[in-house]
C-alpha cells in the first residue's frame, strides 16, 4: 500500500556530473520534508554515479531533514526500464520523474501534489523551460520543443481529458498516480511499450504512450503551468548530426505511436505522398535558406521529410 505524498524518481545514466543539480533543487523545496522521498535510479552507469549521490552534500541535507533518499540499480539499459524501476521502488502514491538535467522551482512539489487532491487526475505535465549553456542557432531555436521544452503551452491549465488520445505528456517533470500506472500500463511485459533510446536510434515517445494508456483507462491528464522546471541543455545538443538524428527519431516515434493506437498505417499510397513531399522540400530549399542558419534549416526540413517517408519503426510496431 502506497503512502500519501510523492516519490521523486531521478533516472540517471553516467550522471555523476549532472545529478547534483536536481538534488540541490529538492533541498530548496518549500514543501514539508515529510511529504516526499527521493529514488535515484542508477541505470547501469560506469562513472561512479551511485557513489557521487551517496556522498552528495544535498543528499546529506535531505536526509538530515528526514527525507528518505535511496539509490537503486537498474542494469537493463534504457529510460523505460529506469522509470519502471523507480515506480516499483516508490513508497508514495504520487510519482514525479525528474531527469538528471532538470532543476525544478521551489514550489514544484507542493504545487504538484495539490493537483492530485482531485481523485480523477492521474497525470500532470510540468512546464519545461530551457537553460542553454550557449544560445542556440535559429534553426534549433525554432525546434526547441524537440529538446523536451514546452513552456510555450502557456500560463493556463490545460485538461487533456480522460480518453484514448495522444497528448503532449512530456516526460521531464512528469507526475503520475502510482495506482493508475499499475492499473493502466502493461509493466509486467515492458517489451510491449516504447523503449526510449535504443543504442544509436533516437527512439522517443515512451512518455506520450504512458499518457495515452492512462487516458484510455479513464484517468485525467492535465498541464500544470505553475510546475516550472529548467532543463539544462549543453551546446553539444546543437551538433548538426545529433540534431538530425533527433528529428528523425522524434518523427518516426510519432508515426509508430499513431500506427499502434490510432490505426494510421503506412501504405503504399501514403509513402508515395511522403516521397512527393520530400521532393517538394528539396525543390523549396532556396526559399528555406532565407529563414536564417540556412544550411542546417534545409538539412533539418529534409531530415523530417525523409523520416516521414521511412514511417514507423517496424520492429517496435510489430512487437505489439
Amino acid at each position: 500500500m502506497s503512502s500519501p505524498g510523492a516519490t521523486v524518481v531521478i533516472p540517471t545514466y553516467n550522471g555523476a556530473r549532472r545529478v547534483e543539480a536536481p538534488l540541490q533543487a529538492l533541498v530548496e523545496q518549500q514543501a514539508p520534508s515529510g511529504c516526499f522521498e527521493v529514488v535515484v535510479v542508477d541505470n547501469n552507469s560506469s562513472d561512479g554515479t551511485a557513489r557521487v549521490v551517496e556522498e552528495s552534500a544535498s543528499v546529506a541535507e535531505l536526509r538530515r531533514r528526514g527525507v528518505d533518499v535511496r539509490v537503486v540499480p537498474e542494469p537493463r539499459q534504457g529510460l523505460l526500464f529506469a522509470r519502471l524501476c523507480g515506480i516499483h521502488n516508490a513508497r508514495r502514491e504520487v510519482i514525479c520523474f525528474l531527469d538528471d538535467d532538470n532543476i525544478p522551482e521551489p514550489n514544484f512539489i507542493a504545487d504538484g501534489l495539490a493537483h492530485f487532491e482531485d481523485a480523477g487526475v492521474g497525470m500532470v505535465v510540468s512546464r519545461i523551460y530551457p537553460r542553454y549553456e550557449t544560445p542556440p542557432p535559429p534553426s534549433i531555436s525554432r525546434r526547441e520543443h524537440l529538446l523536451a521544452i514546452n513552456h510555450r503551452m502557456g500560463d493556463a491549465l490545460i485538461d487533456f481529458g480522460a480518453e484514448a488520445t495522444l497528448a503532449p505528456t512530456i516526460g521531464a517533470g512528469l507526475w503520475m498516480r502510482r495506482s493508475a500506472i499499475l492499473d493502466a500500463v502493461p509493466w509486467r511485459t515492458p517489451e510491449r511499450l516504447m523503449p526510449g533510446r535504443l543504442g544509436k536510434l533516437m527512439v522517443s515517445g515512451e512518455d506520450i504512450e504512458l499518457g495515452y494508456l492512462l487516458g484510455k483507462a479513464g484517468h485525467r491528464r492535465i498541464y500544470g503551468p505553475t510546475l516550472k522546471v529548467w532543463h539544462v541543455i549543453p551546446s553539444s545538443r546543437f551538433e548538426t548530426r545529433y540534431f538530425i538524428r533527433l528529428i528523425m527519431g522524434v518523427v518516426r516515434s510519432e508515426k509508430t505511436l499513431e500506427a499502434r493506437y490510432l490505426g494510421r498505417r503506412m501504405g503504399a499510397l501514403s509513402r508515395l505522398k511522403e516521397c512527393a513531399r520530400l521532393v517538394g522540400a528539396g525543390l523549396a530549399s532556396p526559399a528555406l535558406a532565407l529563414r536564417g542558419d540556412s544550411v542546417r534549416e534545409v538539412l533539418f526540413v529534409l531530415a523530417s521529410r525523409w523520416a516521414q517517408v521511412q514511417g514507423p519503426y517496424a520492429q517496435l510496431h510489430e512487437s505489439r
